[in-house]
């Protein structure tokens, strides 16, 4: 049996008044608000030092709704520089394989809920799940696409809001659940969200890029890509055209270098449905895609 370093910690209400002053040092990195596919109760939280110094929990608190966390409560209340701090839930069976820092009790509601980290003077110093009043802005319950993926954060040196949000991708995962499943998720490690940040291309398309222009003739596609980790100047495009909107794509032209490329549209017919997608790889096979807004084709008078 594994050495169970975590508490059972009581749930109490806390009144808040204090704003948020998102500082760049500890954040809230990782939510599993819908537990696991071995229990839909096996829910965790992940924090994350983004500093060069350890930092002690001692009177930091984590809040939810009603339920209040002492992280100082933890056996070992001390994050090391780079490290990551993991709570689960009830019990330290929920990430079967990894030891918790501390256990909790107290529901993630699938409805959406702000989460807020305080320091010692009470000072909300990051939150998670901005925009709570319209459900989890990322993640998946049992019946997702890729069920109880996670909510991870992709940047973590950037404030919490919607758009820094992303689920888990189920190829990057770490930890197994109660059942010893692999979980779709990273507690401990590093974001599938953050690696892809820091790994795969960045593209951008420039034309067409206005919802509803009308093009014909002779056009020219353009576009702007980037390698976060690489070089920019040889990463190989292809691209692909919807006429129905993005439901299903066909191959325009593959295999080829640059940032634009002369599309002559004649002989295709007429529609308001059309899209083009670029996918750009790196020399690691990383794919990035940027989609271009629905435009229409119109070549004849």
């Amino acid at each position: 049996m594994r050495h169970k370093r975590a508490v059972l910690l009581t749930v109490a209400i806390l009144v808040l008044g204090s704003s948020v002053s998102f500082a760049g040092g500890l954040v809230i990195n990782e939510v599993a608000w819908a537990g696991t596919a071995a229990g839909s109760t096996d829910e965790w939280i992940e924090l994350y030092n983004l500093t060069t110094e350890p930092i002690d929990l001692t009177g930091w608190t984590l809040i939810f709704g009603d339920i209040s966390i002492d992280l100082g409560g933890a056996a070992d209340g001390v994050i090391a520089p780079g490290g990551y701090f993991l709570l689960e839930r009830s019990d330290d069976e929920t990430v079967s394989d990894i030891t918790a820092d501390l256990i909790y009790r107290g529901a993630l509601s699938n409805d959406g809920v702000l989460l807020r980290l305080l320091d010692p003077t009470g000072a909300t110093i990051d939150t998670a799940n901005a925009g709570w009043e319209e459900g989890w802005v990322a993640g998946s319950a049992g019946t997702g696409d890729l069920p109880y993926a996670t909510m991870e954060r992709i940047d973590p040196t950037k404030e919490d809001s919607p758009t820094n949000w992303r689920s888990n991708d189920g190829t990057i995962v770490a930890g197994r659940d109660a059942s010893g499943v692999p979980l779709n998720g990273t507690p401990r490690a590093k974001n599938s969200a953050t690696i892809a940040l820091e790994t795969v291309p960045v593209v951008v398309i420039l034309s067409p890029a206005t919802e509803g222009q009308v093009i014909s003739g002779l056009v020219i596609i353009s576009w702007a890509a980037t390698d976060p980790d690489g070089c920019s100047k040889h990463l190989r495009v292809d691209l692909f055209l919807s006429a129905d909107g993005g439901d299903t794509w066909d191959p325009l032209i593959t295999r080829m270098v640059g940032s634009s490329y002369a599309w002559n549209t004649t002989a295709l017919p007429d529609g308001d449905g059309y899209r083009l997608q670029v996918a750009v790889t790196d020399r690691n096979l990383n794919v990035g895609i940027g989609i271009s807004p629905i435009f229409t084709l119109l070549n004849k008078d």
